[in-house]
């Protein structure tokens, strides 16, 4: 991330890095909203399912589409405590759309499982309102990137 999200993070303004990345214009199409309240296990809320988050011709569930891209992100945001290191970025994801997700709206959590160098193991799963588990997913992401070479 740049570095005043780096800064933020040193100095544990969690809800400005909150306010940065619903601020995104992608996040704010999935209709994401992200909660750092806790930053160590980040949560992110659909709430408001459009017809274009729907999958399939007549389907009424969220596109694995939409939920794979809401994954990369709230995955990707473990590695937020990590800012002050460099960029971050998911660098691999295996996800597993185990059970459809209504269009009723989802959250994810997030959090990270273990740490190897700049490789952050992580997790994260989606939930329907009711808080029954939907979709899991575990991935990488790559910590403290430093500046890309052209």
């Amino acid at each position: 991330m740049s570095t005043s999200m780096g800064s933020l993070v040193s100095q544990g303004d969690w809800r400005a890095v909150e306010t940065l990345f619903n601020e995104k214009e992608f996040v704010r199409r999935l209709g994401l909203i992200v909660d750092l309240t806790n930053p160590e296990q980040p949560r992110g809320d659909v709430r408001n399912i459009e017809s274009y988050h729907l999958g399939g011709i007549g389907q009424e569930f969220v596109n694995g589409a939409v939920t794979s891209g809401v994954l990369d992100i709230m995955l990707g945001l473990t590695g937020i405590p990590f800012a002050d290191m460099g960029y971050f970025a998911t660098r691999n994801l295996q996800i597993d759309l185990t059970l459809p997700v209504e269009k009723d709206g989802f959250y994810v959590t997030a959090r990270a499982t273990s740490r190897i160098g700049k490789n952050l193991f992580a997790e994260a799963t989606v939930f329907n309102p009711d808080g029954e588990p939907r979709v899991h997913a575990t991935g990488v992401v790559r910590i403290g990137i430093r500046g890309v070479s052209k």
